[in-house]
């Protein structure tokens, strides 16, 4: 009884970890930017960023990789089916394609997303820099 008491508190641990949203450094205007310039040139670099690596600064990390896994399973699963053909009506099995297509685009899913907040948080802080804004500090994650 006590390991399963351990166990549910270490998967709880894990969880909430994965749902927390770490905050992006603060940044000071090096130049006459202004208040209004300084938030849209934040949410313009995340955007920016967000496009190019899938991946959305506003999202936990467990968010964004379970949107990767579930798209790009998703996509597999028709690209496979296209190529060996879609099941023809609700009762006949997956074809072998489906399911293959649906388990590489999972696992490449899952590849994007290990290392997804760290190169996202790289990209931004260079997006900002190159916007005329320095760096204070990286804030530790929000729980």
């Amino acid at each position: 009884m006590a390991g399963r008491a351990g166990t549910l508190a270490l998967l709880a641990a894990l969880l909430v970890s994965g749902c927390s949203v770490a905050r992006l450094p603060d940044t000071v205007a090096a130049r006459e930017q202004t208040a209004s310039q300084h938030r849209l040139d934040v949410a313009d670099c995340k955007a920016e960023v967000g496009y190019r690596h899938n991946y959305n600064g506003d999202d936990s990390p467990l968010a964004n990789g379970i949107r990767n896994v579930f798209v790009l399973g998703t996509g597999g699963a028709a690209v496979g089916g296209l190529l060996t053909g879609l099941p023809m009506s609700q009762l006949s099995p997956a074809s072998e394609g489906v399911i293959a297509g649906a388990g590489a685009g999972g696992i490449a899913g899952s590849a994007i997303s290990v290392s997804g907040r760290s190169r996202f948080e790289r990209e931004w802080i260079a997006c900002m820099e190159s916007r005329g804004y320095r760096i204070v500090a990286t804030p530790p994650a929000i729980h």
